[in-house]
């Protein structure tokens, strides 16, 4: 280490700098302050201006870098099943039971797309809501698996574009 070179001094006093802001801006701190130390250890950064620009930069970009991870993680397990209510915590374990109402409706809206589809047409979508494998299915109807995902599409964009997409829509949403 050397005394006199200004960048070993800023590095020092940033070391000592109370950070005022939140746990997680600190994380980013620490992070761009190893960054920093690399940089001055390695004698690649010996003005000062330049490691203050690159140190705050380096703060910056890994606060961004934080942010956006946490926002994923909050989309990525995000409440997937919020049928009578909230979910617990963010997160269901177990989808809630079926009730007479969810059979009545699940019934209206299949008797709805009847009105656009044939009944196998709405039989290879169901199919593939259930989670059947696309595989299987194309087996099954002697088809490729890219013509069966191209039929598939097809049938769903036949739905969108029908009379009924509005009302679809809308009814779900309740």
């Amino acid at each position: 280490m050397n005394d006199g070179n200004p960048a070993w001094q800023f590095y020092t006093a940033l070391q000592a700098e109370a950070d005022p802001q939140s746990i997680d801006r600190s994380l980013a701190r620490d992070e761009a302050l190893d960054a920093v130390l690399n940089e001055v250890a390695g004698n690649t950064v010996t003005d000062e201006a330049r490691l203050r620009k690159r140190y705050y930069s380096l703060c910056r970009n890994r606060f961004s870098k934080q942010n956006n991870r946490r926002a994923l993680d909050r989309r990525r397990v995000r409440g997937t099943h919020r049928r009578g209510g909230t979910d617990f915590c963010g997160v269901t374990l177990n989808p809630s039971a079926r009730t007479a109402i969810d059979h009545l409706a699940y019934r209206q809206l299949l008797d709805l797309i009847r009105t656009v589809l044939v009944e196998e047409e709405l039989r290879l979508l169901l199919e593939i809501a259930d989670g059947r494998s696309s595989e299987d299915l194309a087996r099954d109807l002697n088809i490729s698996v890219s013509g069966l995902k191209s039929k598939a599409f097809r049938l769903r964009e036949k739905v969108r574009n029908s009379d009924i997409a509005s009302t679809l829509r809308h009814g779900l949403r309740r």
